[in-house]
C-alpha cells in the first residue's frame, strides 16, 4: 500500500504540495523510505528535504537518520547527533 502525504493526502513525492508548509509533501508513516523523496537511502543527497539529509519514518527500532538500531549519542546524520527513533 502506497503512503500519503501527510498534509494533502496525496501518494507523491516532492513538489506540489498544497497544503504543505513549504509545499513538499511529507510521507512520515513510512520506515523504509525517506519522507520527503521516497527513496531507500539514509545520509545526503535528499532533493526534497530542508538540510539536503534523508529522514524514514519510525518505526522498526531503527534510527530515523541513519538507520541504526543503536540507542543515544553517535549518529552521524541527526542534527542533535543522537539516534532518533
Amino acid at each position: 500500500m502506497a503512503t500519503k502525504c501527510r498534509h494533502c493526502g496525496s501518494t507523491s513525492y516532492g513538489h506540489s504540495c498544497i497544503y504543505g508548509p513549504r509545499k513538499i509533501h511529507e510521507h512520515r508513516d513510512d520506515s523504509k523510505h525517506c519522507e520527503w523523496c521516497g527513496s531507500t537511502s539514509y545520509g545526503h543527497s535528499c532533493i526534497y528535504s530542508p538540510d539536503k539529509l534523508h529522514r524514514h519514518g519510525p518505526g522498526d527500532n531503527k534510527c530515523i537518520w541513519c538507520g541504526s538500531t543503536s540507542n543515544g549519542a553517535g549518529c552521524i546524520y541527526s542534527p542533535t547527533r543522537r539516534h532518533e527513533k
